[in-house]
């Protein structure tokens, strides 16, 4: 029952972490290993009963990974979706990148120059280089191609 209650209060707090914000510290799928760490940390006493200690020594092992993997160096702050490979920040750049490619095909047509996306992009606040590596990850991940040389055009 105790620890029961010291993961649940575990969990509780670090979803109210940052509540109400973009990123997300920690999820369903986080607290189910949560548990099945502190069931683990039981069978190694040789125990089928989960001690407190056994919850203290998985909540232990998910801070510290949590803040190994959850990290977001942009933001300074926990963003459990680092895990899964792209962080908040990272995500709002992208979707960024990819108004900015909808609007100026709307205006100057397709394919856009490349240029002209890196521009709009420093504009919103995206530096120059971060804009160009996300142009190659779009790319790479198949929603933007290159119909000729640096310029640009989405997948739909």
């Amino acid at each position: 029952r105790e620890a029961a209650e010291r993961l649940k209060n575990f969990y509780i707090d670090m979803r109210s972490l940052y509540s109400g914000e973009e990123t997300v510290a920690i999820t369903l799928r986080q607290n189910e290993a949560l548990m099945r760490l502190a069931e683990a940390a039981a069978k190694i006493r040789l125990s089928d009963k989960v001690e407190i200690s056994d919850a203290e020594r998985a909540i232990s092992i998910m801070r510290f990974s949590i803040q190994e993997l959850g990290y977001d160096y942009e933001t300074g702050k926990i963003d459990i979706d680092r895990t899964e490979g792209v962080s908040a920040s990272q995500r709002s750049k992208i979707h960024t990148i990819l108004d900015i490619i909808d609007m100026l095909e709307k205006k100057i047509g397709k394919p856009v120059p490349k240029e002209e996306i890196v521009a709009a992009a420093e504009d919103q606040g995206i530096k120059a280089g971060t804009a160009e590596e996300l142009l190659r990850r779009l790319k790479a991940e198949g929603s933007i191609f290159e119909p000729k040389l640096n310029y640009i055009e989405r997948i739909r």
